[in-house]
C-alpha cells in the first residue's frame, strides 16, 4: 500500500507538473501576502483575528473560522518560508499541493486497507495488490485540469484538497475504533476519546461546509465494515449499535450540532432579510436537481479536454511538454506491469468480491453526497452547463478513481488467462495518462503565456528576493502598476489595490521597507 501510495503521487505530480508552480489564482492573488498584512511575525494573532471576523462572516451567510485559521496559517508560511529561502509564493506552493495530493490519496488507501481487515484477507494476495495498484494509476491518469482556475489543486488547495481529505479521515478513525472492537480490544480512556469526539465534531461544524460529509459518511462506513466481515443484515446493525464506534459517531454528531445550530440560525435570520454570499447559499429544488447530474462526473477524466485535442499544436514549441506525457504513459505501464499481473508466487486466495462490492458502494456514496452539496449551491446553479471543477472536485476526483479501480480489478481477474489481453488494457491506460498529461500541459503552457500570469509571478519573486536599491524599487512598483493597468474592471482594479497594499505591509514587516515606495 505504501508503495501504491508513492506512485499515486509521482503520476499525479508528473501529469500535472506546470500546475505545481502555477500562479495564483481568484482572491488568492492577494489572500496570498494577507495574513502577513494581518499580523506580521506574530501568526498565533491570527486566532484572534479569525474571532473578530466571526459576526461580518456570519452576516454574509457563512461560518468557518477553524478553515478560516488554518488557510491564514498556510499562507503566512508560504510567504515566510518563500523570503527565507528566496522561493517565490508560487513555487513554495508545490509543497502544500503535494502534501495535499499525499494526504488524500492516503486516505482512500487507508479506507480500502480497513475493508481488506475486516474481511480478514491478507495484503500480499493477488486481488488487494491489484487493487492498490490500479487506484495508484487511475488517481493519477483522472487529475484533469480542465480549467486551472477553478480546480481544488490550484485554487487553495489546503482548503479544499485538504478538507477533503480530513473529511475522508475521520471515518477512518471509527473504522479504527470498529475493528478494535470486532477483535476483542476495548478502547482505553473512552472519556477522552468521547470528550475528543464532541470536539471535532464541533471543529467540523466550524469549517467549510465539505467536512458536513463526514456524518454521514461516518456512519455508513461502520455498517459497511459490519457486512464485510460477513454480519447478516440484523447483525451489522446490533453490532453497530453495540460498539464503541457508534458512541464516537453519535458524540461528534452531538459536538456539530451544538455548534451548526445556533450558527444556522443566526444564518438563516439575516439570509432571510439581506442577500447572502451566493457560494453558501443553499436551494434544494428543481435547479438542485437539474445540476446533480453534471457534478456527478463534472470534470473526471478528460472527456471534454479531449475536444480541445487542438492544443496539442501549441506543444510543437514545447518538446519537454511531450517528455512529460511520454513519462506519465511510462510511469502507469511500468506501476500496472508490477501490480497488475499475475505472477508464479502470487497469493491469489479466495476473490473478495463482497468487501469489493461494499467499498465500492461506499466511495459511490462519497461522489453522491460531495455532488450533492454541490448541487444545492447557489452559485453552482447559476453555472448551468458548466461542468468545469468546483470545491467538491477532490471528493468525485478520489471517488470515481476508486470505483473504476474496483470495476478494473474484477475484470482483470477474469482475464488472468489471457495475458495479452490484459496487457493491452494497461496500454490503453497507460495512453489515457499520456493524452491527459499533454492536455494539462497544453492548457497550462496557455495560462503561463499571459501577461498577468508573469507579473503575478514575478511580484512573488521580487518579494522573496528583495532588492533594497532604488532600481529594485522601480521594477517592484512597475509590476504593481502593471497590473493595475490591466485590471479590465472596477472589481479587478479594487483586487489589484489591496495585492498592492497587502503586499506594502508583508515587505514592511520582512524587510522594513514597502513593496513599492511610490514617493
Amino acid at each position: 500500500m505504501r508503495w501504491s501510495i508513492q506512485v499515486s503521487v509521482v503520476l499525479s505530480a508528473v501529469v500535472a507538473l506546470p500546475a505545481l508552480v502555477a500562479r495564483q489564482w481568484a482572491d488568492e492573488r492577494f489572500v496570498m501576502y494577507m495574513p502577513e498584512h494581518l499580523v506580521g511575525s506574530r501568526p498565533w494573532q491570527l486566532i484572534g483575528q479569525v474571532i473578530d471576523e466571526i459576526p461580518a462572516y456570519l452576516d454574509t451567510g457563512v461560518f468557518r473560522p477553524v478553515s478560516r485559521l488554518l488557510f491564514y496559517l498556510e499562507h503566512w508560511a508560504v510567504v515566510r518560508f518563500g523570503a527565507t529561502t528566496g522561493i517565490p509564493p508560487n513555487v513554495m506552493m508545490v509543497f502544500v499541493k503535494v502534501a495535499m495530493v499525499f494526504l488524500l490519496v492516503t486516505m482512500a488507501m487507508l479506507t480500502v486497507d480497513q475493508y481488506r481487515r475486516a474481511a480478514g484477507g491478507k495484503p500480499t494476495d493477488l486481488h488487494w495488490r491489484r487493487l492498490y495498484g490500479l487506484i495508484a494509476v487511475l488517481v493519477g491518469v483522472s487529475l484533469v485540469l480542465f480549467n486551472p482556475a477553478t480546480h481544488p489543486l490550484t485554487l487553495f488547495p489546503g482548503l479544499y484538497l485538504g478538507t477533503a481529505a480530513l473529511t475522508l479521515g475521520v471515518p477512518l478513525w471509527f473504522g479504527r475504533s470498529w475493528l478494535r472492537y470486532r477483535a476483542g480490544k476495548p478502547l482505553r480512556h473512552m472519556w477522552v476519546r468521547v470528550g475528543s469526539a464532541v470536539i471535532i465534531g464541533a471543529l467540523l461544524a466550524s469549517m467549510i461546509e465539505l467536512t458536513y460529509l463526514v456524518l454521514p459518511l461516518g456512519l455508513l462506513h461502520l455498517l459497511l465494515l459490519s457486512f464485510a466481515s460477513g454480519d447478516s443484515w440484523s447483525a451489522a446493525w446490533l453490532d453497530l449499535f453495540h460498539s464503541e464506534a457508534f458512541l464516537l459517531w453519535a458524540m461528534v454528531v452531538t459536538g456539530f450540532l451544538v455548534v451548526f445550530i445556533p450558527a444556522r440560525t443566526a444564518i438563516n435570520e439575516y439570509c432571510a432579510e439581506l442577500t447572502c454570499y451566493r457560494g453558501a447559499e443553499a436551494s434544494i429544488g428543481g435547479a438542485a436537481l437539474e445540476t446533480f447530474p453534471l457534478r456527478v462526473g463534472a470534470s473526471f477524466f478528460p472527456i471534454p479536454q479531449w475536444t480541445q485535442i487542438h492544443l496539442l499544436k501549441r506543444l510543437r514549441s514545447a518538446p519537454e511538454f511531450l517528455l512529460l506525457g511520454v513519462a506519465a504513459g511510462g510511469y502507469a505501464y511500468y506501476a500496472l506491469r508490477r501490480s497488475a499481473f499475475e505472477r508464479e508466487d502470487d497469493e491469489r486466495g479466495r476473490a473478495p468480491r463482497l468487501p469489493m462490492l461494499l467499498m465500492g458502494v461506499y466511495f459511490a456514496a462519497v461522489v453522491f453526497f460531495a455532488s450533492w452539496l454541490a448541487a444545492i449551491s447557489g452559485a453552482v446553479q447559476d453555472k448551468g452547463w458548466d461542468i468545469s471543477p468546483w470545491r467538491e472536485t477532490g471528493f468525485t476526483w478520489i471517488g470515481w478513481a476508486v470505483i473504476i479501480a474496483i470495476a478494473l480489478t474484477a475484470f482483470f481477474d477474469w482475464l488472468r488467462d489471457d495475458p495479452g489481453v490484459v496487457i493491452a488494457l494497461s496500454a490503453i491506460i497507460a495512453v489515457l495518462a499520456f493524452m491527459t498529461a499533454l492536455v494539462n500541459q497544453a492548457d497550462m503552457a496557455s495560462v503561463n503565456a499571459r501577461h498577468d500570469t508573469r507579473l503575478l509571478n514575478e511580484a512573488g519573486l521580487l518579494l522573496v528576493n528583495f532588492d533594497v536599491t532604488e532600481e529594485g524599487n522601480v521594477d517592484r512598483c512597475g509590476v504593481i502598476e502593471d497590473l493595475r493597468n490591466d485590471a479590465p474592471n472596477e472589481s479587478e482594479l479594487r483586487k489589484m489595490n489591496l495585492l498592492g497594499e497587502y503586499i506594502d505591509s508583508a515587505a514592511a514587516n520582512i524587510y522594513g521597507v514597502v513593496f513599492c515606495d511610490s514617493s
